[in-house]
């Protein structure tokens, strides 16, 4: 869906019932679509979960949020798992991530500008 479509999507969900209702739509169209291709059950499985979780989808959507610091977060133990190799026990490796995450370059800036 183009950017246009998304703008579409947005004024006719205005409400978090305007957004169930659009999920329910959805759900009604594309089953339709699908229920003749047998090749397509996957599809209808991934129907099937929208239409459980179609609740949550409407909260996350008007709640503004996300996971993204969850996800920054995840990459520093991964950036620090992968430089961590051949680290003798739990202990480096811990510390390894709090050298990846702290703001130590913002620190060494502000002790240049005094």
């Amino acid at each position: 869906m183009g950017h246009q479509g998304q703008a579409e999507v947005d004024r006719s969900a205005s409400t978090t019932r305007g957004a169930r209702w659009c999920i329910t739509n959805y759900l009604n169209v594309m089953r339709e679509a699908v229920a003749d291709h047998t090749d397509l059950k996957t599809m209808a499985k991934t129907l099937n979960t929208l239409q459980r979780h179609a609740d949550q989808v409407v909260r996350r959507w008007y709640s503004g949020l996300t996971n993204a610091r969850l996800e920054g977060v995840n990459d520093l133990f991964q950036t620090a798992r992968s430089w961590a190799r051949g680290y003798r026990n739990e202990s480096n490796f811990i510390a390894r991530i709090y050298l990846i995450g702290s703001p130590m370059e913002r620190m060494l800036d502000e002790v240049k500008s005094t």
